[in-house]
């Protein structure tokens, strides 16, 4: 048997390909599939391109794909996109039996190698997915990267922003969020981030989302407006796991899992010692992540091929091979 796994994601669309024993036919990332952003057509050609570089890395056609799980933003979110995505994916994967989800449910499958549990995911959007142990599922968050989206790297950098602007034109005392920005953009004046702005930032959130380690720059140097940010930060992404707790079956009395993925937490102890406190005070039990989002979406594929113990055997494997 070969399974086929996509996470694809605004910034990155990773893709693996592996037979049942978790040997890696072909592993690769493209840029971001963000279907709002690129159009059908746009959509389309990444698509297609991708899928032929994995197909001809691994020597195989699609027809001799047992399975494929797709976890692809913004599914279920861009009106058509439940008719759409299956139609185009069908043409370039014909004869493969297709799965699509919404890029979330890859988290959660790969951190908690598909048991139940919550997973929260926090990259360059954020978003919470959780299923319990009947199989029910609720998600919660993943608004727009622009306007919602709490506790992830683009909320923490609309927050930098805030604070900057604040910071520069005398609301607030200037601390190292000022000078890090500044240093960051080569500003040699400070209206001219407004331009910024309005010019590159409102089209690419890819940029927006990187400010981020400016915000993380700041907070390592122990400035407590951006320590506060990550603090905030951990309290939105928790929120998001109490939404989901309420609205599953998870047993009474017992800790619920809560796993997280997303380029947010490589900022270690600066997100990490808020949000564990903010776990603990809210009563889940923390799981490091097991397997990465792409090997979650590759388990999900496997799902109702192979028992839980090959699962993981096979992600194992290929998870080695990575």
């Amino acid at each position: 048997m070969i399974f086929l796994g996509c996470d694809g994601g605004s910034t990155k669309t990773e893709w693996l390909l592996a037979d049942e024993t978790g040997r890696v036919l072909s592993h690769r990332t493209f840029a971001g599939c963000n279907y709002a952003f690129l159009g059908e057509e746009g959509f389309r050609d990444l698509m297609a391109s991708s899928v032929q570089a994995l197909l001809d890395d691994g020597k195989i056609t699609a027809d001799q794909v047992t399975s494929a799980m797709l976890s692809l933003t913004v599914y279920g979110e861009v009106p058509g996109t439940e008719e759409s995505f299956p139609r185009i994916l069908g043409d370039i994967l014909p004869g493969c039996p297709i799965q699509i989800a919404n890029d979330s449910v890859a988290g959660w499958g790969g951190s908690l190698a598909g048991r139940p549990g919550i997973n929260i995911v926090a990259g360059t959007g954020s978003v919470a997915y959780g299923e319990d142990q009947a199989g029910n599922a609720c998600r919660v968050g993943g608004w727009s990267l622009f306007f919602a989206d709490e506790g992830s790297c683009s909320w923490v950098a609309r927050q930098l922003i805030t604070e900057f602007v604040k910071q520069a034109d005398g609301r607030h005392p200037r601390s190292a969020v000022y000078e890090e920005l500044r240093r960051e953009m080569g500003l040699t004046h400070d209206l001219y981030f407004s331009g910024y702005l309005q010019t590159e930032i409102r089209q690419n959130s890819a940029l927006l989302a990187k400010l981020q380690l400016v915000a993380l720059r700041a907070a390592q140097q122990g400035d407590p407006a951006a320590q506060d940010i990550y603090r905030r930060a951990a309290e939105e992404l928790t929120e998001t796991a109490d939404a989901i707790r309420r609205q599953l079956d998870f047993p009474a009395g017992e800790p619920v899992p809560v796993s997280y993925s997303g380029g947010l937490f490589r900022a270690g102890e600066t997100i990490m010692v808020p949000f564990r406190a903010c776990m603990e005070r809210a009563g889940y039990t923390l799981v490091q992540p097991k397997y990465s989002p792409v090997l979650g979406a590759l388990i999900l594929a496997a799902r109702g091929h192979l028992s839980l113990a090959e699962s993981d055997a096979m992600a194992d494997r290929a998870a080695a091979q990575l």
